[in-house]
């Protein structure tokens, strides 16, 4: 009784704040205090506000109210908050330490061990974690920053930013990574400045100082540097351009772009083509030509086009 008391009052002064979205607004807490002079709510106790579809839970709560209109313009929610919104039979929760929810924008901002993430039928589908969280409702776009890290199916990711778009069912369309980033998948990893992976076009992006290393089934190591890189998943070709470096085994190959083919029967990356002037280097010698063709099994290379051999040490 005593809590329905509360909220009625609150709800009351909501409206007749002149705030005109009030009935979307729920408010419960075992206390609250209105100060007029800051104009702000001060909310103690088992605090539960419920906007939408979106719940927010919280020990303790401030709600601030516009004073050039007198209406809210954000709900603090400070202590271990925890916000989750069910939509189309996914769960999508935050927590943090503070938890920051603008009415007017939609955009809920989380500081502190903040977690977020993406359920279905109690599977996690995205796990997000950082320094600082944001999560924009409107636009369904999570942002974050500060030694981030994110879970998704066999992908693991981590960044100084990440940026991840959702569809308007809460599934993954698209994920950006921004400063000193590196995705691992399996024993395979890949390191850049910026990286970016499609869910909807199955097709990873990388720029900057692209470093790649895969380790296939069998151990073997296939090392790629360039300026940039992508991977197409649906054709299974991975393609290299600027300043790009191929190590496998005792193979070092260079030139200015290469595309890397999976076998057509085993359906693994197998094959390294270097399209342009490259070179490559194996036991002392160095071949040069306009094209130059790697496979990994049987381990071998074809090179074609104005090729120059240099064989030093003849003489020994």
């Amino acid at each position: 009784m005593k809590r329905k008391i509360i909220n009625s009052i609150l709800v009351l002064m909501l409206i007749t704040s002149g705030i005109s979205y009030a009935a979307s607004l729920t408010v419960e807490s075992d206390k609250q205090e209105f100060k007029d002079s800051d104009k702000k709510i001060y909310l103690e106790g088992n605090v539960k506000v419920k906007t939408g579809d979106v719940n927010v839970l919280s020990p303790r709560a401030v709600v601030e109210v516009d004073p050039a209109n007198n209406k809210v313009n954000k709900v603090e929610f400070k202590e271990n908050a925890y916000s989750y919104q069910l939509k189309d039979g996914k769960k999508h929760e935050i927590k943090a330490q503070i938890l920051e929810m603008s009415l007017l924008k939609k955009v809920f901002s989380a500081k502190g061990n903040t977690i977020s993430s993406i359920t279905e039928k109690d599977r996690p589908i995205v796990i997000v974690t950082a320094d600082r969280q944001e999560y924009n409702k409107a636009t369904n776009t999570m942002k974050a920053f500060g030694n981030v890290n994110i879970l998704y199916k066999d992908i693991e990711t981590f960044s100084s930013e990440a940026y991840v778009n959702l569809t308007d069912k809460n599934d993954v369309k698209k994920i950006d990574l921004i400063g000193t980033a590196m995705l691992k998948q399996g024993k395979s990893k890949i390191n850049a400045n910026k990286l970016s992976y499609d869910n909807i076009l199955e097709e990873a992006v990388a720029r900057g100082n692209v470093y790649t290393d895969i380790t296939t089934e069998d151990n073997k190591r296939i090392e790629v540097w360039s300026d940039y890189q992508s991977y197409d998943k649906k054709a299974n070709i991975v393609s290299a351009s600027g300043s790009t470096k191929i190590k496998y085994e005792d193979y070092l190959a260079t030139g200015p772009k290469v595309n890397v083919f999976a076998d057509k029967v085993t359906k693994k990356l197998n094959e390294a083509v270097f399209v342009g002037r490259s070179k490559i280097e194996t036991k002392g010698r160095t071949i040069e030509a306009d094209r130059i063709t790697i496979t990994m099994n049987p381990k071998d290379f074809k090179a074609e086009g104005n090729v120059k051999s240099i064989i030093p040490n003849i003489g020994n």
